[in-house]
């Protein structure tokens, strides 16, 4: 028999005894249609020897009848014969009951008979005329006759006639006979015969089904569920059969198959655990390479909007704030400085640009740490710078460009260059929005225009554009 499954808690088969269903359905059909079959044949046997049987001795009883028949008519003595005739017909417990007989000469009249009534013999439940009919082919035959009737409820009877010869075939004896009995022995025997070939085709329908199911259905289903767990994942399931049939070859295949799949499948979790591995540590690499992209990319959004060299909003930022700055400014006041150092030139043609690079850049510093949050400086160009101061009157921008100024012109140079630069001044022109311009380009251009009146006055001064003349504060 099959080795043990060790499959814990699988799953319900769906079909799990459909095969062995099938096959008892089979075998059985199969067994009850041969064994039936035969129990047919040997019941229309045995009826067709029963009846065959019946029909001889009622053949023989009505042969026995002819001899005193053959003396009566020779005597002319037919009242011994009605008697002879009327005694065999009384019930005698025979299973082939004799129930009338008549004599018919050689012209088909009846000389003699059981009833009282000469003529054809009455046949209970049936038609006069069939027995006449019946009668008259006999009389012609030269051979016995008979002939079986089915009568009403389960009655049966059997119509015979015998040649009467004496020498001479001088008439004929014709008899009705009761068959019921006969019927009933049929019956029984049907009976029983169709019983017997059942219970014989369903024993051995059973039997076969146990046979088959435990050398193939049973093994078929355990190999079913082994297939199921290997569907389900549960790599580890063996049949280990014991088996040199067809069977046990196809269970050593399958445990073979389990074992490649279970290698397979440990050496791909085995790659994929690998290669998992890699793509993490690619994804720390790439993560790693975001950051510094993103890291990148901000510097150069910085670098794209600021001076390089002194730290605050180059140009191109300070156009987008200028644009900004008129977009929104509404009905808030807000101010342009240009601040342009005084005699630069001077500076880098004496100490080199070196020491210009460091002016310009504590320049810057000193002018962005006076400013507000809200308040924008630029880089313009060369020692230029733009500052723009957000919500800022124009009274308010001249006191801001006096403070710059100032601070600027206090601040001790030498110290951070190394060299006596001496005093450093800023000249400071002033626009304001919206009393002044309303467009950028026109308030740039005014500013600029006050910035070369604060040069043209002297430098280090303020100078604010307004009503179309420049004024000196």
């Amino acid at each position: 028999m099959a080795g043990d499954l060790a499959v814990a808690q699988a799953k319900p088969m769906r079909h799990r005894h459909e095969l062995g269903s099938r096959l008892a359905g089979v075998v059985a059909l199969t067994l009850l249609v041969v064994v039936g079959g035969a129990g047919a044949l040997s019941v229309t046997a045995t009826a067709q020897a029963y009846r065959e049987e019946a029909r001889d001795r009622a053949a023989g009883m009505l042969a026995m009848l002819s001899v005193p028949a053959a003396l009566a008519v020779a005597d002319s003595t037919f009242d011994r014969l009605d008697g002879y005739l009327s005694e065999a017909v009384r019930p005698s417990g025979q299973d082939v009951q004799l129930v009338a007989v008549v004599t018919l000469d050689s012209a088909g009249r009846a000389v003699a008979g059981s009833t009282d009534a000469l003529g054809p013999p009455p046949i209970p439940g049936y038609p006069a005329d069939l027995s006449q009919q019946f009668s008259t082919l006999a009389v012609q035959s030269r051979h016995p006759m008979w002939r079986r009737l089915s009568g009403p409820g389960s009655r049966v009877h059997l119509l015979v006639a015998v040649p009467a010869v004496s020498g001479l075939r001088w008439g004929t004896l014709v008899g009705v006979f009761d068959l019921s009995m006969v019927e009933a022995r049929i019956a029984h025997s049907r009976r029983y015969v169709l019983a017997l070939a059942f219970s014989v085709a369903a024993l051995l329908a059973a039997v076969t089904y146990a046979a088959f199911s435990r050398m193939a259905v049973r093994p078929m289903q355990e190999l079913a569920k082994a297939a199921e767990a290997i569907h389900d994942g549960r790599h580890d399931v063996r049949l280990n059969w014991q088996r040199q049939d067809e069977l046990g070859a196809v269970a050593n295949s399958f445990d073979h198959m389990a074992n490649e799949i279970e290698r397979y499948t440990d050496s791909l979790e085995q790659k994929v655990a690998e290669r998992s591995a890699e793509v993490e540590a690619k994804n720390v690499d790439l993560r790693q390479v975001n950051a510094q992209l993103r890291e990148a990319v901000t510097e150069l959004e910085r670098l794209a909007h600021v001076d390089p060299l002194t730290a605050v909003a180059n140009r191109r930022s300070f156009d987008n704030e200028l644009v900004n700055f008129t977009a929104l400014g509404g009905e808030r006041p807000w101010a342009l400085l240009m601040c342009d150092i005084d005699h630069f030139k001077r500076v880098n043609d004496t100490f080199g640009h070196p020491v210009g690079d460091i002016v310009l850049r504590e320049v810057a510093r000193l002018l962005r740490d006076e400013l507000r949050g809200s308040d924008r400086i630029a880089r313009y160009g060369g020692e230029e710078f733009a500052i723009l101061l957000a919500n800022t009157t124009p009274d308010a921008a001249v006191d801001v460009a006096r403070r710059l100024g100032l601070v600027v012109a206090n601040h001790n140079f030498d110290t951070i260059s190394g060299m006596p630069i001496g005093q450093v001044t800023v000249s400071i022109g002033i626009a304001n929005f919206p009393s002044d311009a309303t467009e950028s380009a026109q308030l740039v251009e005014r500013t600029d225009q006050a910035l070369y009146g604060a040069k043209a006055a002297g430098r280090n001064r303020v100078v604010r554009w307004e009503s179309g003349l420049i004024e000196a504060v």
